[in-house]
């Protein structure tokens, strides 16, 4: 059924008037108090509204995309799904709900739709760009890895809103001892066992072998390191850093062995964090800074329909981790040593009242980093090396 023109008009001017608020930014503590309190009517109330600004802000920047990326079926269908689940949300604006627990129930309902609906969204998108990189030579636009940090980051944060509300008042059962999607005790150091243990397999899976695992606390032996997080994040994080220092380890031995991968977990007054170090040959200064572009990857592009995750290959595993760390306030940073060795460090913030929701938002500055395309170098180095300048 074609939407009519009035309608899609309709929609539109929705659409700019919510992309005019700006999305509001939540800790970790005040998610942990929906959990906590349980209201149903303050968690619609938030919701019904900030969802369709997210959404706004996503769409109009979707409409900056460079034409070849944008018109690639893929991109059109991630964008009609955005389009889609603000549409989904209007009837919801403006209602005079009144503890009507129908709108309520309605509400849930739809947005775990929108969910469902945006699952693949990650691959969807990836998908635009491989067949942009496969079917040109040109050089990526710098917009594109802008656009691309600023997309999947307003996608986790919405992701992350959704989940909450349905395991609060939907069909999603809620662990024990969590608020919501929250964990206000994890543990930090199962989470990385875990995590680690799950890299060891694949890596074993696919070299026969894997490094030995060392991880250490500090102070020593306080493995009681605990903080408020979404447990799935950090495991997320975690899992993709020790995957990659496996896999440089196993193929760079030293002296005939694979060194042993060591994994750090500091807590001190402000910052949490996970220090994974490797002895796997370490990484070139010139590629450095392409390490955390989408669809860049030191690894072969991995066989489809292959019943084993890739060890590696599609290139989102490294900017994915860091945007789940900045999500939150938090960083991922890597040091490289060419010949020796790399450390990669995951921080998080210690206490949940600063762990606030870094969000993007599309307003006159970043309309304008849109709009500067073929951008010239303004540094002269003749070396393969000069992108290390422009980071």
């Amino acid at each position: 059924m074609r939407i009519s023109q009035q309608l899609l008009n309709s929609l539109k001017d929705a659409v700019n008037r919510s992309a005019r608020y700006q999305p509001s930014s939540i800790t970790l503590s005040q998610l942990a108090t929906f959990g906590k309190t349980k209201d149903e009517n303050k968690s619609y109330s938030f919701l019904h509204r900030e969802l369709s600004i997210r959404l706004s802000h996503m769409i109009k920047e979707l409409e900056m995309l460079p034409d070849n990326l944008r018109n690639q079926p893929s991109v059109k269908l991630v964008e009609s799904m955005y389009w889609k689940s603000f549409e989904d949300l209007e009837p919801f604006q403006g209602l005079d709900v009144n503890g009507d627990q129908h709108i309520y129930n309605k509400f849930t309902r739809r947005i775990g739709e929108i969910k469902i609906r945006h699952a693949t969204v990650v691959e969807t998108m990836a998908e635009g760009l491989m067949n942009l990189k496969k079917n040109s030579n040109d050089r990526f636009d710098p917009s594109i890895n802008y656009f691309l940090d600023r997309f999947y980051t307003s996608r986790i944060a919405i992701r992350v809103l959704i989940s909450n509300h349905l395991i609060l008042f939907g069909p999603i059962e809620e662990s024990p001892g969590h608020y919501g999607i929250i964990d206000p005790s994890l543990d930090v150091r199962e989470v990385v066992e875990d995590a680690a243990s799950t890299a060891k397999y694949l890596c074993g899976h696919h070299y026969v072998d894997a490094p030995d695992i060392e991880i250490e606390t500090y102070p020593k032996g306080d493995d009681n390191i605990e903080v408020t997080y979404i447990a799935s994040h950090l495991h997320h994080m975690v899992f993709e850093i020790v995957k990659n220092a496996m896999r440089a380890s196993v193929e760079n031995p030293v002296d005939g062995e694979i060194p042993t991968v060591k994994i750090t977990i500091v807590k001190g007054r402000h910052d949490l964090a996970i220090k994974v170090s490797d002895r796997g040959g370490g990484i070139p200064m010139d590629i450095h800074n392409q390490l955390f572009n989408y669809h860049y990857s030191t690894a072969p592009e991995p066989e489809k329909n292959s019943d084993v995750p890739p060890l590696a290959g599609f290139g989102y595993g490294l900017p994915l981790s860091r945007l789940y760390a900045r999500y939150l306030n938090g960083n991922l940073r890597l040091m490289s040593v060419e010949g020796y060795g790399t450390e990669a460090v995951i921080y998080l913030q210690a206490a949940s009242e600063e762990a606030s929701e870094v969000l993007p938002l599309f307003n006159k500055t970043s309309k304008a980093k849109y709009m500067m395309r073929g951008m010239v170098h303004d540094w002269n180095v003749n070396s393969k090396s000069s992108d290390h300048r422009d980071q």
